[in-house]
């Protein structure tokens, strides 16, 4: 089973990150991923065209595609460029969903709050805990913003709060979910909540500099990236997969 995880497009006027979607597309056209999910900001500045745009790059997959909000996302927006893609999308509410995909189970979890940059699971811990009350399948959880501090203080400050009360509904389901996987970041990152992992997804956008314990700003010398999750019995290893700044080598 292999699920692929693209995040922070941030596609804008000058294309830039829309070309890196493309590229990112391309290569995926050729793997032939299961299922695709999508992190949240896929947007810059509640720009229409550009959710017209990752829409008709997403439409031209051949396998299902999910999709999260992030906190720079409009969400009206969203819900009306994007719906052909992900029909499921909620015509109001949280913009959750969960799926089954050949014996995984994938939840994604909308933590954006209106008019703010941080994001809350709190509100949405009964959602999950029903959702995940039946469930006897590995088990994905997707958000945009990792459940804890990730060390870069920008990016902490709008993080998702109330972690610790997500790892304490978990902990009390039947079976905890393989891994956490989110975006936000603009780089790949691994750690855990508890006993379970979490990761967050590279960006199509240029990535963040690894700005850890008030180290002086940094070059950024990576690339572009998203992930690729293999399951096998219930077993997760996740890749990551860096896309070229340009035509050439692609």
């Amino acid at each position: 089973m292999l699920v692929a995880q693209i995040s922070d497009i941030h596609a804008g006027p000058d294309l830039s990150s829309v070309r890196t979607l493309e590229r990112a597309i391309a290569w995926l056209k050729t793997f032939r991923p299961d299922v695709l999910v999508v992190t949240g900001d896929l947007v810059d500045d509640g720009w229409r065209h550009g959710y017209r745009l990752v829409a008709e790059s997403l439409r031209s997959l051949d396998c299902p595609v999910h999709l999260l909000p992030g906190n720079g996302d409009d969400v009206q927006l969203m819900r009306s460029e994007l719906a052909a893609v992900g029909p499921w999308i909620n015509a109001t509410g949280p913009m959750h969903f969960r799926t089954a995909v050949d014996g995984l189970t994938l939840f994604g979890v909308d933590v954006t709050v209106a008019g703010q940059s941080y994001g809350d699971v709190l509100p949405h811990l009964p959602w999950l805990m029903s959702a995940l009350a039946d469930v006897t399948t590995p088990a994905l959880l997707f958000m945009h913003q990792p459940p804890f501090k990730i060390g870069i203080e920008t990016l902490d400050q709008i993080g998702c709060r109330n972690g610790s009360a997500l790892i304490g509904t978990l902990e009390t389901m039947h079976r905890l979910p393989l891994a956490i996987l989110c975006g936000h970041v603009h780089r790949p990152a691994f750690g855990r909540l508890g006993l379970i992992p979490v990761q967050t997804c590279g960006s199509l956008c240029p990535p963040n500099p690894l700005l850890l314990e008030g180290r002086a700003d940094l070059s950024v010398i990576d690339a572009p990236s998203f992930l690729v999750h293999e399951v096998s019995d219930g077993r997760l290893v996740s890749h990551v997969i860096s896309v070229p700044v340009s035509d050439r080598g692609a």
